[in-house]
């Protein structure tokens, strides 16, 4: 089998011997779910490992990576890490691949589906922040070495990681324990979940801020509301996509962003509090936020009742169904 080396993206690289996995990174061969990717039609998949993992368990593996010596990407994170460690180490990927696409899917999507996978990619994203970690970004003055470092760390770490998940327990406890208990506040109706499947949009009512990975989990959709009811009575909107319709994905498909600046403007004309607003953030960003804010943009209480929020983004997104209606 060819051996493939790491080499963070940069302009010294010759794209024709590069592999590049999951951003967009120029590579003659590239394996991504980032919009504009150029991934072959037999190794697409949802998640840029499980590309990775097609290219490891491809029969005619040697023949599509004939004349490539390196593996690139242009970003960290945790799809990113465990993509390129699928290309350097086929056969731990093949092994060990659905904890690896647990990992990706914790790290792009923000979902739980195994604990194993939330831990890795806990680990692996704290991997670049905690102050613990030998390759922590504050470490490194410049990007390239950083990343690079981080790349290589990770391939050296991760056999390590998917034999014992709890290897850097110390470096998330707090945070894996924070998931699994606003998981079953929201499974056992501590807090309020809405659903309207057919527009993907979910509504999730609250008396304090639930993690991010438990309310994609719980909702299982894109357009996300969360209504936060603070002791005074007022309420802190913030309407959220996920990277569900950022992603070019596979199994789905594609999602609408509606341009939601009239959706704001008439949140706007509803009144909602002083000082504080409806601000629309950019809908190219992988996960753009329409939220009641502060000028700073810290979330503001509004005095706009949640039934009519509710119903106004309700009637908005109608325009563009993700399920035809009924369903």
């Amino acid at each position: 089998m060819p051996d493939l080396v790491y080499r963070h993206w940069n302009e010294a690289l010759d794209p024709e011997v590069c592999v590049s996995v999951d951003g967009n990174a120029p590579g003659r061969l590239n394996l991504s779910h980032w919009p504009g990717n150029r991934t072959p039609e037999r190794f697409r998949h949802d998640l840029s490992t499980g590309m990775c993992i097609k290219v490891a368990e491809a029969e005619d593996r040697l023949e599509v990576l004939e004349g490539f010596t390196t593996v690139t990407n242009n970003h960290w994170d945790t799809d990113g890490a465990c993509s390129v460690f699928a290309m350097v180490e086929p056969a731990q990927a093949l092994l060990h691949g659905q904890t690896l696409l647990a990992a990706a899917i914790a790290g792009d999507f923000g979902q739980f589906t195994t604990p194993e996978g939330v831990k890795l990619d806990l680990t692996l994203t704290a991997l670049s922040k905690h102050r613990d970690s030998p390759v922590a970004s504050g470490k490194f003055a410049h990007e390239q070495e950083r990343r690079q470092a981080q790349y290589e760390f990770a391939i050296e770490l991760l056999p390590r990681l998917l034999a014992n998940p709890d290897l850097h327990a110390d470096w998330f406890a707090r945070e894996f324990w924070t998931i699994q208990q606003d998981l079953r506040a929201l499974r056992e109706a501590d807090v309020e979940l809405e659903r309207f499947d057919a527009l993907d949009f979910a509504v999730v009512t609250t008396d304090r801020k639930l993690h991010e990975y438990a309310v994609n989990t719980a909702a299982g959709c894109d357009r996300i509301l969360t209504i936060e009811v603070d002791e005074q009575g007022g309420y802190r909107y913030e309407l959220r996509l996920t990277t569900l319709s950022w992603f070019d994905l596979e199994s789905a498909p594609p999602r609408t962003r509606l341009p939601w600046q009239d959706l704001a403007d008439e949140l706007n004309a509803e009144g909602g509090g002083v000082p504080g607003g409806w601000q629309a953030g950019d809908l190219q960003d992988p996960t753009p936020v329409l939220a009641f804010t502060e000028e700073s943009g810290r979330l503001a209480p509004c005095t706009t009742r949640p039934d009519v929020v509710k119903r106004t983004m309700a009637r908005f997104f109608s325009a563009g169904p993700y399920l035809p209606a009924g369903i």
